[in-house]
């Protein structure tokens, strides 16, 4: 109140002046009123942005005021209200303004401006406080930037986590025990001296995956902080249940390795395994086991098991090997049994050391070997036969190689058709310059040069056609590669009176593969030839004699046992039968009325005479046939 009466006063006693003609004229109360300060609150966008700070105030020209100031009422016993302050909705209060009403003077255009001020010490006040009226306007409260705002947030957290860090805060971290033994566990809370019963063990529990006294879980997770107080739950093993019941194997079919992995696999309790030497059982094998208070049908894990595995043999003394060289095998074996060692017997020829003599060992004399080591010995078997290329060699040369001396080998023979002269050999079965040992049995193959069939134009004529086919059963029988067929590929059977016997052949010719070409049969044939006759029927312009009635004939399964049966029959019941190679099958299979049948096979067919047989046979059967007794008939192949 001190400071509003010094201003009144100070107001008054200018106006004083003023009439006293002192100072200058008073143009208007306004130059006296301090100029109100407006403060407006701009609305925020939705981006905060920074409150501006009001400007501070500046007394503006009387002419160039934004708000037009109320007027001085003539008298000055009646107060000009002052106007109220402009409000702007949610803006900082304005200072106190205190306004006095001042009577309105008329302008004096002599007075001067500057004598409205005047230090006059004597002036008392205004001629009356009843004008004053005190308005009040509320001082705006001074605001802090957002930025402060947030600075001092973050201080006041600051200090109040350095108060929780420092006096609340756990600080213990928690490790992970789990899968360690239960000791690591009471050292850490004696390490970190937490309070005494704050780590409680739980009722130990079975565990196949943990071993006994093994921490299994605990319930505070591992990586927390705690406190010296915070509780602690700890759960261990207890180990394998011994009570589990668990299959038992046969243990005598197991290697020593396998046992163990089947122990380790049901970690077996009460199980020992021990090892000892054995000359009969090979090492890491079972020599012997044994089950005690329990059996194998009730095998449990905690029943006692005691396994012995053999080593294998004792570690056995040194033998000095002797010089053999020379002397016979049987010397070498007398000699290994009595130093109990084994010996290797190999054979190679020798043109220096005599058959069954040793020609060198492995080890040589001098050195030592171990008792139940092999010996190789290398046995001599003669000087051997160097065996020639008999390709192309005649009769007569064979009879002269094997007739020299030291050529003392057994020849076979086996014969094949072939374009080389008759008894050249064509083939061996050991390669030229093999060394073999004297008595061994080489095979050579000869040849039978090509099949000949005729020795002049007219030499099948007349004869009968089945004489023809017993000609090519021999030639297939020698070599039946060549596989010649002969039946009536070129017309069918007629009259004929140079040849009235039925029968009788009275033409022919052959033909290579499957060529339809009739191009006579010369001399030799080529495998694979096929012979194509005509038989006659009788004479001609003779009525022919009525046909045999035909019979009925029976085949079953001895008649099939062999080529040979097979051929027999049909010569003997004048079936047409047909021949067919394999290079491998049934010994013999048959075709007849639609049906087939093969060798061991049990059947049981009805047919006619003359019936057609089609026989396939292999060509290396298992038993050998002898040749047929008489000359089956042929047909062609398909």
């Amino acid at each position: 109140m001190a400071e509003k009466r010094d201003f009144m006063s100070e107001l008054a006693r200018q106006v004083d002046a003023k009439k006293r003609g002192e100072v200058e004229k008073i143009n208007s109360v306004d130059d006296y009123v301090p100029k109100k300060r407006k403060v407006v609150r701009e609305e925020k966008p939705e981006t905060a942005e920074p409150v501006r700070e009001p400007e501070p105030e500046t007394a503006p020209e009387p002419e160039k005021a934004p708000e037009p100031q109320p007027a001085v009422p003539a008298e000055p016993a009646e107060p000009q209200p002052v106007p109220e302050r402009e409000e702007v909705p949610e803006t900082p209060k304005a200072r106190p303004v205190f306004i006095m009403p001042v009577k309105k003077e008329e302008p004096d255009d002599e007075a001067d401006d500057d004598d409205l001020y005047d230090d006059d010490d004597d002036y008392d006040g205004p001629e009356s406080f009843a004008e004053e009226k005190l308005v009040r306007v509320d001082k705006p409260r001074r605001q802090l930037k957002p930025a402060g705002i947030a600075l001092l947030a973050v201080m006041g957290a600051a200090l109040l986590f350095g108060i929780w860090w420092i006096f609340f805060a756990p600080h213990i971290p928690m490790p992970d025990f789990v899968g360690q033994p239960v000791s690591t566990v009471s050292t850490w809370a004696k390490q970190n001296q937490m309070e005494s019963g704050v780590v409680a063990m739980a009722p130990a529990e079975y565990s196949m995956e943990y071993d006994k006294d093994i921490v299994i879980r605990q319930s505070v997770a591992p990586g927390r902080k705690v406190k010296p107080n915070t509780p602690v739950t700890i759960t261990v093993s207890n180990g394998p249940d011994p009570d589990e019941e668990i299959e038992f194997p046969n243990i005598y079919f197991m290697t020593q390795q396998e046992i163990m992995d089947w122990k380790n696999e049901n970690k077996l309790l009460k199980f020992k395994l021990t090892t000892q030497y054995s000359s009969t059982v090979p090492s890491g094998e079972v020599i012997s086991y044994e089950v005690k208070n329990g059996s194998e049908d009730m095998f449990t894990r905690g029943t006692t098991l005691n396994v012995i595995c053999s080593k294998g043999p004792a570690p056995a003394s040194q033998v000095t090997v002797d010089d053999f060289r020379g002397k016979t095998y049987a010397e070498v074996e007398a000699w290994a049994r009595n130093k109990k060692v084994l010996v290797e017997k190999r054979e190679t020829n020798s043109a220096t050391v005599a058959a069954g003599n040793v020609i060198s060992t492995d080890r040589q004399p001098g050195t030592t070997m171990t008792e139940g080591d092999v010996l190789i010995v290398i046995v001599s078997k003669g000087k051997g036969v160097t065996l020639p290329n008999f390709v192309g060699y005649t009769a007569e040369q064979m009879q002269a190689w094997q007739a020299g001396k030291g050529n003392n080998v057994t020849i076979i023979y086996t014969e094949k058709y072939d374009w080389a002269l008759e008894g050249t050999i064509i083939g061996q079965d050991i390669p030229p310059g093999s060394l073999v040992d004297e008595g061994s049995v080489v095979m050579l193959t000869r040849s039978l040069y090509m099949p000949l069939m005729e020795t002049h134009s007219r030499e099948w004529l007349g004869q009968d056609y089945l004489q023809l086919k017993k000609w090519v059963d021999d030639v297939n029988g020698k070599d039946r590669s060549v596989n010649i067929q002969a039946g009536e590929y070129i017309g069918a059977a007629e009259c004929s009176n140079e040849f009235p016997t039925p029968g009788q052949i009275i033409a022919y010719a052959c033909f290579y593969g499957t060529s339809d070409l009739a191009d006579g049969c010369g001399r030799p044939l080529n495998a694979y030839s096929r012979i194509g006759y005509k038989i006659s029927t009788g004479a001609c312009g003779v009525a022919p004699p009525p046909a045999p009635q035909k019979k009925d004939v029976v085949i079953s399964t001895g008649d099939i046992s062999s080529l040979s049966a097979i051929q027999s029959f049909c010569n003997s019941n004048g079936m047409n039968c047909s021949y067919t190679a394999a290079d491998s099958g049934p010994d013999v299979t048959i075709t007849v009325n639609g049906a087939s049948h093969s060798t061991g096979e049990s059947f049981t067919e009805m047919i006619k005479e003359g019936d057609t047989i089609a026989v396939t046979y292999n060509k290396t059967p298992a038993t050998p046939t002898p040749p047929p007794s008489s000359t089956p008939t042929a047909t062609p192949e398909g």
